[in-house]
């Protein structure tokens, strides 16, 4: 489990839906998750948005594609209707995800101030391309009204909540000093290429600790919640 809290400024809201895996099948389940945004990540740099520039000035820069800004502290990324963002190996300040964004990946990398994801349509995957170690989280990461949603190996200095998300669902191996939240999401509506199974609509909470309290509350009904060595024990409701 997570030693160290990450005191960055503030990852403060991640709307996202993730899918997740039954103990025993995990990481099987976590490669096929995962498998886009490893190869996202190994992109050309060629790829990476001429806008990159931006991050000196703090003006907003629309992500569509591979971003590695490195060390931009000022960097405000936008994800527009249409696009897909994933962000590697960078430091910035922000990033603001509109609804009608597909996929939003932020992988290695420290979000000093807020990130903001609502109504991804498509997949939401914070934490490391291949869940080792801990990507930098300043306050809150919030994941709302969208599909698939993975949060592994995330340190957050207040609250991780993830809410009235449609698709697989997985927190794991993460840390937060205020609480863990997972309510209200939706019944499993699985997008083309995504498992039509039973297990696929588990919603999983799998090693995680929490300052205060970790709850599951108000999910639909359809939806089995998996918890597992949480720390303090997760309050389904």
């Amino acid at each position: 489990m997570l030693k160290r809290s990450i005191g960055v400024a503030a990852i403060a809201a991640a709307f996202v839906a993730t899918g997740s895996v039954a103990t025993g099948s995990f990481a099987a389940e976590v490669d096929e998750f995962g498998s886009s945004a490893t190869q996202a990540s190994k992109s050309s740099s060629d790829s990476v948005s001429s806008d990159a520039k931006a991050h000196v000035t703090g003006r907003p820069i629309q992500c569509d594609g591979v971003m590695e800004l490195g060390d931009a502290p000022k960097a405000k990324l936008v994800v527009s209707d249409g696009a897909s963002c994933t962000v590697v190996n960078s430091t910035i300040k922000s990033l603001r995800a509109l609804p009608g964004s597909v996929d939003v990946r932020v992988i290695d990398t420290e979000v000093t101030r807020n990130l903001m994801v609502r109504g991804a349509t498509g997949t939401v995957h914070i934490g490391p391309k291949d869940c080792r170690y801990d990507p930098m989280v300043g306050n809150n990461v919030i994941v709302r009204n969208s599909h698939n949603v993975l949060i592994c190996f995330t340190s957050v200095d207040n609250n991780i909540m993830v809410r009235n998300n449609d698709g697989r669902i997985t927190l794991r191996d993460s840390s937060a000093g205020n609480n863990i939240m997972v309510n209200r999401n939706l019944a499993y509506a699985p997008n083309a290429g995504d498992p039509a199974t039973l297990k696929a609509s588990k919603i999983r909470l799998l090693r995680l600790e929490a300052g205060n309290h970790i709850v599951a509350r108000d999910n639909n009904a359809t939806r089995e919640v998996v918890a597992r060595d949480n720390t303090p024990v997760a309050t389904i409701a």
